[in-house]
């Protein structure tokens, strides 16, 4: 009866034993799961904070841009203004040489 009792112990250290080996390489297997998670994690980060960096710069790019625009509307503006004051001074100046050649006339 001993001896039948030593086999069943040993064979319950046995099964205990597997037990163990199997959750001590489930154990190895997760730590390498998340370890790989972790890493990914980590590069996915990265990525983000570039991504991140050329948004920024591309909103500060886009601001720059608008602001080149407006700045070009402005000058389109002033341009046509002067542009107008110029055909305006010019047709006077016209107007000045047609007058002195009938004042002359009269006199």
């Amino acid at each position: 009866m001993e001896r039948k009792r030593t086999m069943v112990d040993l064979q319950q250290l046995d099964l205990l034993e597997q037990k163990i080996v199997k959750a001590t390489e489930l154990i190895r297997s997760l730590r390498r799961e998340r370890d790989a998670a972790l890493a990914s994690l980590e590069k996915s980060q990265e990525a983000l904070a570039q991504a991140q960096s050329r948004s920024a710069a591309s909103e500060k790019e886009r601001r720059e841009m608008q602001e080149i625009t407006e700045h070009l509307d402005i000058l389109k503006d002033e341009r046509l203004e002067i542009r107008g004051k110029v055909t305006r001074m010019l047709e006077m100046m016209s107007h000045l040489d047609e007058t002195p050649v009938e004042s002359r006339k009269d006199h």
